[in-house]
């Protein structure tokens, strides 16, 4: 199979790297091959050995470049040559456009070939300002809307990322790093940074600026740390759909008494804080104190609940799962 991604990318781009477009063609690449895959104008932030060879610092990317930002290799070997004649020319099987809200390159062009065009909407929010052809397959994040040529699409991550077994003895009971409170924001190291995810029972996340999705779930899951996130029931049905949310509600329901035991302030956001957190939060000052590892000898089953998330981590919020499933929708789609 022949794709042509095209990306965001351009010179002007300050912090060139943009999580669903980013997903989707790690995916693609890792599914189809390198050369199969061609991302244009390159993005050569994706390969390491590029962003290498730019003397580029991983400190410009959107979350210090961890997770995404290392795993390419072999920039030069795509062959980038003459797209505008092969789009022309229908040379492609698929036509993808990485993220349609910021770049529309050939798309009159595409849309006259017989190339199969798919538009991916990673952005913050529900609008589908560029679904206006009802016979383009669509994808978009933050989806609350159901419409007939319009698909959910997820946050995923590199299957190379995923620890296999997790830390049996977690010495925090909560994630030191809380979100939004900058302070704690201290991780250099991309090891240093899944260390503590490792390291913790549970992490703290919340729904932020009005949208749900996150990198910081699938980064919590695929080190064995469960997110608790407070008001994931009001999620939208067709937004978040890859995350096993059912599950981690029921977590929350049964395991978010441990906030509990920590100042509201310190880990609530504005928007949460309540006179009952602190109320709750001064009767538990007197009640048994659980660090990581005296949670687990209590409630050895959290292990278990832990490794299970890990496993469905890997089965299916892999970068890899998401560019299967996207061509599987799409190819049912245009049939």
């Amino acid at each position: 199979m022949k794709i042509l991604f095209i990306t965001h990318v351009n010179e002007k781009n300050l912090v060139p790297n943009d999580i669903i477009n980013d997903c989707v063609l790690h995916g693609l690449k890792e599914v189809y091959g390198n050369t199969n895959v061609v991302d244009y104008p390159g993005s050569w932030h994706m390969y390491k050995d590029e962003v290498d060879k730019r003397n580029f610092s991983y400190s410009n990317f959107w979350g210090n470049g961890f997770t995404y930002y290392d795993n390419l290799k072999n920039y030069e070997n795509v062959d980038r040559e003459d797209i505008e004649r092969k789009v022309k020319n229908s040379f492609f099987d698929y036509i993808i456009y990485g993220s349609i809200t910021r770049s529309q390159l050939y798309f009159d062009l595409a849309i006259n070939s017989k190339s199969k065009i798919i538009l991916i909407d990673g952005e913050d929010h529900t609008n589908l300002d560029f679904n206006k052809n009802r016979k383009i397959v669509y994808f978009k994040r933050e989806l609350i809307e159901d419409i007939q040529n319009v698909f959910p699409i997820n946050v995923t991550i590199p299957k190379s990322k995923i620890i296999n077994k997790i830390n049996l003895k977690p010495k925090n009971l909560l994630a030191p790093l809380i979100p939004h409170r900058y302070k704690t924001y201290i991780y250099k190291k991309e090891s240093d940074y899944y260390y503590m995810w490792q390291d913790s029972i549970f992490g703290i996340s919340y729904v932020h600026g009005g949208w749900w999705e996150a990198v910081r779930y699938y980064e919590m899951l695929m080190n064995g740390c469960i997110p608790l996130i407070p008001e994931l029931k009001k999620c939208p049905t067709n937004t978040l759909t890859l995350l096993p949310k059912d599950n981690l509600i029921n977590v929350f329901n049964k395991y978010s008494w441990i906030l509990n035991q920590y100042f509201p302030l310190n880990i609530y956001k504005k928007k949460f804080l309540s006179l009952n957190k602190f109320f709750l939060y001064l009767i538990n000052l007197h009640k048994k104190k659980y660090n990581g590892l005296s949670f687990i000898k209590e409630f050895e089953e959290v292990n278990a609940v832990r490794q299970n998330l890990v496993d469905y981590t890997r089965k299916y919020l892999t970068t890899e799962y998401s560019a299967k499933n996207i061509i599987k929708i799409a190819d049912k789609f245009y049939s």
